[in-house]
């Protein structure tokens, strides 16, 4: 299996393994790669300077090595053409359509892509290959946009043209070549659909012509293209995003805003070889559940309460430079989730996510439920920064068979507790909502 096809997708999930070449049967666990794809992702799907980071890590299986996809979920395009797609592992049964549809709704959350009724997608849907799902749900949003109308704007066009029209640039016009004297220079305002966000638009629209492969986001992006056909590309993304107006009557264009974002910004985590400049739409997984959790949870809370993300306002030492009489905060201190009472300007509590699967079998001093010793140090520090030492601090791992409830209370000490919770993905649930409501009746009092 030394070949790649060109429409080979490969589905696996975290952890799992790929192999190289072979015909042997394939999981969501394990899967055999074309030779050429395993050999390009051996070189380059391993950090080897500051820049990158690791997609994969190399593995002993049996005879021979295997590589394990790791910290990235998404869809990745070898040079040879094969697509593989890398879904969250948020159970240990094989349901590649729940993992599919958890994706996407954390997806849909963090970069405010409107997925209208993705929730209620058939089973038929969440099959497809996910980036074709993803390329489908922006084809909609632009042809929302084509249906209730493409915006246009005045442009100030100035040109040389053998007939007047608008306003005659007298300056230029008495200046210009006596060889020229049957042209005007003029200026005048053209009604004009070549404007930044339209550009933006094409722009996104061609490029994901380009990785599409199924047939009905072929015809459809065809004809949204042919739609759009007067309408130049962007020549620089960031400019026009900044550009990007948001006056009333464009109202319809805002929910394709963040689809154009995500498709003209991808970029690869990856050091990619050579000039292969295929799909590499990732996401790195525990960026992806921190975000996801900070806005499920703010969502969720009572309006007596404000949710601050990565705060940053404690430092774990200060210290005075040599030959300066100034002090400054060293090791800064972030933990990803602060709550405070709005009225009382105190903090509640402090909250860490991580993408970790921890066990709650493994209770035992040697394993300690697969809780990391660092994890509870940078705890420690939170509690007694932010919380002054007294209250509770929360560390929040995803729900899986092996972790359903939150774990008995972890104490520092007499004042300062740690509680490890579960979030549960599939519901969106999660016992800090119960805590929470539990505290506000004190607080008030």
């Amino acid at each position: 299996m030394n070949n790649c096809k060109g429409d080979s997708v490969v589905r696996i999930r975290e952890f799992g393994l790929l192999l190289n070449g072979g015909n042997k049967s394939s999981t969501i666990d394990c899967h055999s790669i074309p030779s050429k794809a395993f050999e390009w992702l051996l070189v380059n799907g391993q950090s080897t300077n500051e820049y990158s980071v690791d997609l994969v890590r190399v593995k002993k299986q049996g005879q021979s090595i295997a590589l394990q996809v790791i910290n990235y979920v998404g869809v990745l395009e070898t040079p040879c053409g094969t697509r593989i797609e890398i879904l969250p592992k948020i159970s240990e049964r094989e349901d590649s359509e729940t993992s599919t549809k958890v994706l996407l709704k954390m997806l849909s959350t963090v970069n405010r892509l409107n997925m209208h009724q993705f929730e209620k997608s058939t089973l038929q849907t969440l099959k497809r290959p996910l980036f074709e799902i993803l390329i489908g749900y922006f084809l909609q949003e632009v042809a929302r946009v084509i249906k209730k109308g493409v915006r246009y704007q005045y442009k100030r066009v100035h040109s040389s043209k053998p007939y007047l029209k608008g306003q005659l640039q007298t300056s230029k016009q008495i200046n210009q070549r006596p060889g020229c004297l049957n042209r005007f220079h003029i200026a005048y305002d053209d009604f004009s659909s070549d404007r930044p966000e339209n550009r933006l638009i094409s722009s996104a629209l061609t490029q994901v012509l380009k990785w599409a492969k199924s047939s009905e986001n072929l015809r459809l992006g065809s004809e949204l293209q042919f739609a759009l056909d007067n309408i130049p590309h962007s020549d620089n993304y960031a400019v026009d995003f900044r550009k990007w107006s948001n006056d009333r009557s464009l109202i319809h264009y805002r929910s394709v805003k963040p689809w154009c974002e995500l498709i003209l910004s991808y970029q690869s985590p990856l050091s990619l070889a050579g000039q292969h400049h295929g799909i590499s739409l990732l996401f790195p997984m525990e960026i992806l559940f921190e975000r996801y959790v900070a806005i499920k949870l703010e969502k969720a809370f009572p309006r007596e309460l404000k949710l601050k993300v990565q705060a940053n306002s404690h430092s774990l030492v200060t210290h005075t430079l040599p030959m300066l009489d100034k002090e400054e905060g060293w090791f800064r201190l972030k933990p990803d989730i602060v709550v405070s009472h709005k009225q009382f300007q105190k903090v509640i509590w402090v909250a860490d996510t991580k993408w970790k699967r921890i066990n709650e079998n493994q209770a035992s001093a040697k394993y300690k439920y697969g809780i990391s010793q660092s994890d509870m140090y940078q705890m420690f520090a939170y509690g007694h920064k932010y919380l002054k030492g007294t209250g509770t601090v929360y560390l929040i791992y995803p729900k899986h068979e092996h972790f359903n409830q939150p774990l008995p209370p972890f104490r520092f000490d007499d004042e300062l507790t740690v509680r490890v919770i579960p979030y549960d993905l599939i519901k969106d649930e999660s016992a800090l909502m119960d805590q929470v409501l539990t505290m506000l009746p004190e607080l008030s009092g």
